[in-house]
């Protein structure tokens, strides 16, 4: 417990270092470099195992280009840019193995090609390291060197560019970059079958269409985004919505407690939240018991129910 009170309090403190020395300078990358460092040998010390320090993203290495702030219209290629990241150079034969033992190390994000070619070197691939955990040969560790030499592997870091693009950058990156500062970025939203369902705010409305199309491409199990466009009406329980992108089919099946249901989702309420309490209150009830659902929706307490045999009496306007 205490170690972890100080990992934080070191984190604070660095964040705070780091804040004060970018206000005063534009040349950050190697006090950053240091940093985060820093905040890697904190980690690994104190077995926090936590995620790779995301405190220090705050770099920006993967920061879209500033010119983004404001879009409206998705452009995927305004978010194409070139860094610099870590490498290590391994011979083509064992590159599976590499890259088996070194996990822990390396750069991890989607769709992202960890291993490049090296023009100069036919015989060799280079293996994409993680940024933020890997700044020098210092951050390999004695397992790490065992490893080295025994199949013979040159430890030494290089530096190769990288091609950013949309594809790899992670949702909030991207519109927290395109919405301006200091405004909320809202990624959450709830699911409903095929359904991503969003309560976007006033300040968010004039990007909605961006918002969801980055929505819809980064969770591909989703083929359409929904916003609610006034509250709930007070007899049906059901609300309006425009559709942000991906199809507009609202007919969707969802599966909860073992039972799937299927309906239109712009006519019915249903609320994924409350699979727990349908859970719960189905829990309570026995065999014969007699059930009224006078609410009953598309049925998450009354099939439940008759599932287990009770009597239901279910209703709904």
């Amino acid at each position: 417990r205490n170690s972890n009170r100080l990992y934080y309090l070191t984190n604070h403190i660095n964040r705070f270092i780091f804040a004060a020395l970018h206000k005063a300078t534009s040349k950050t990358s190697s006090w950053s470099a240091a940093i985060c460092s820093f905040n890697t040998f904190q980690r690994s010390t104190l077995s926090t195992m936590a995620q790779t320090s995301d405190d220090c993203e705050e770099t920006g290495l993967f920061s879209p280009d500033p010119k983004v702030q404001g879009m409206t219209t998705l452009d995927h290629s305004a978010f194409n840019k070139i860094i610099q990241v870590p490498v290590i150079k391994v011979k083509k034969e064992v590159i599976h193995i590499v890259m088996k033992n070194l996990k822990h190390r390396l750069m991890k994000r989607p769709n992202l090609k960890r291993v490049l070619d090296d023009p100069n070197d036919e015989d060799h691939k280079k293996i994409v390291l993680d940024p933020y955990m890997v700044t020098s040969q210092d951050a390999f560790d004695e397992r790490d060197h065992q490893f080295f030499r025994k199949f013979q592997i040159n430890p030494q870091i290089f530096q190769a560019d990288l091609q950013v693009t949309y594809d790899i950058l992670k949702t909030d990156e991207i519109l927290k970059a395109v919405l301006p500062k200091g405004q909320d970025v809202t990624t959450s939203f709830s699911r409903i079958g095929h359904i991503a369902h969003m309560n976007l705010r006033d300040h968010q409305l004039p990007y909605k269409n961006l918002i969801g199309q980055v929505i819809l491409d980064k969770n591909p199990s989703i083929t359409s985004v929904v916003n609610k466009i006034n509250i709930i009406d007070s007899t049906y329980r059901n609300f309006q919505m425009e559709v942000l992108a991906g199809e507009e089919n609202m007919i969707t099946k969802v599966k909860e407690n073992s039972f799937t249901y299927e309906f239109d989702f712009s006519k019915v309420y249903w609320n994924s939240r409350l699979g727990t309490e349908h859970d719960r209150i189905t829990g309570l009830l026995k065999s014969g018991d007699l059930v009224f659902d006078v609410f009953a929706g598309v049925g998450p307490f009354a099939i439940p129910a008759a599932k287990k045999n009770c009597i239901v009496y279910a209703n709904d306007l």
